[in-house]
C-alpha cells in the first residue's frame, strides 16, 4: 500500500473496481455507490472521526474536523448526532460516485474519456496504482498474507459487494471464503464493523430484489 499516496479509501476502491478494459465499474451502480459510501465511513473511522455507542448494533456519530478531501467533504452530509450505519450509507450515496471519480482525476489516479451521444464517460485507472492494490489483495486472498487495516478494509468492501472474482483471477468460492476471513478478522473497531456489515446487508437486499424481479413477482 506504499504507492497509494494521499488517495482516500473510496478512491482506492474505485481504482480497483474500475475495469481497465472498459473504463467502467465491474459491479452495478447500486453496489458501487454503496461500497463507496461504506469506504467513506471506514476512512472516517480510521482517522478517528467516528464515535460509536455501546449498543449491540452500534450507532455512529461524526466528530468535528476540517474538510480537506472527498471523504471529509462528503462527511458533512451525515446526520447530526447518533445514527445507524444504514442511514449513514443512504445519506452518503447521492452524488458520491461522480465526486470520487472527480477526485481520482484531480489526483492523477485516473483519466477521464468524455462521453458522447448515448454514451457515458469512461474512466481509466492508473495502471501502476491498480496493479499495486491488486497485488496486495491477491497476497491476502491467494497467499493468506496478513494485511494492514486499510487493505483489510478494501478487501472487506470487495467482499461486501461480491466483487472478488471480478478483480482477481481464481476460483470464486475460494476467493470469497478467504475474503470473508479477512472481513471477519479483528482488525476493525466497532465503527468499521458496522459500516462493512451495513454494506453487506444493503447489497444482499439489492440482490434479493433483482432475483424477485427476475421471477416476475
Amino acid at each position: 500500500m506504499d504507492d497509494t499516496g494521499t488517495a482516500t479509501l473510496p478512491e482506492l476502491l474505485a481504482v480497483v473496481l474500475l475495469d481497465p478494459g472498459t473504463g467502467r465499474f465491474v459491479v452495478d451502480r447500486q453496489r458501487t455507490e454503496r461500497a463507496l459510501a461504506g469506504a467513506v465511513l471506514l476512512d472516517l473511522a480510521a482517522r478517528g472521526r467516528l464515535a460509536t455507542d455501546d449498543r449491540p448494533r452500534p450507532r455512529l456519530r461524526l466528530l468535528p474536523g476540517p474538510a480537506t478531501d472527498v471523504v471529509t467533504e462528503r462527511a458533512t452530509r451525515l446526520p447530526s448526532g447518533w445514527f445507524p450505519a444504514r442511514r449513514g450509507v443512504s445519506r452518503l450515496v447521492p452524488g458520491l460516485r461522480p465526486a470520487v471519480l472527480d477526485a481520482l482525476g484531480s489526483g492523477g489516479h485516473a483519466d477521464r474519456e468524455p462521453g458522447g451521444f448515448l454514451r457515458s464517460a469512461r474512466w481509466w485507472p492508473e495502471p501502476a496504482l491498480r496493479g499495486a492494490l491488486l497485488a496486495g489483495v491477491a497476497a491476502a486472498l491467494r497467499d493468506g498474507v496478513a494485511v494492514d487495516a486499510r487493505l483489510a478494509g478494501l478487501v472487506s468492501l470487495l467482499h461486501a459487494v461480491r466483487a472478488e472474482h471480478r478483480v482477481l483471477d481464481g476460483r470464486r468460492r475460494e476467493l470469497r471464503e478467504r475474503a470473508r476471513v479477512v472481513a471477519d478478522g479483528d482488525w476493525a473497531g466497532p465503527a468499521v464493523t458496522a459500516a462493512v456489515r451495513e454494506v453487506q446487508a444493503v447489497t444482499a437486499a439489492v440482490a434479493a430484489s433483482a432475483v424477485t424481479a427476475g421471477d416476475g413477482r
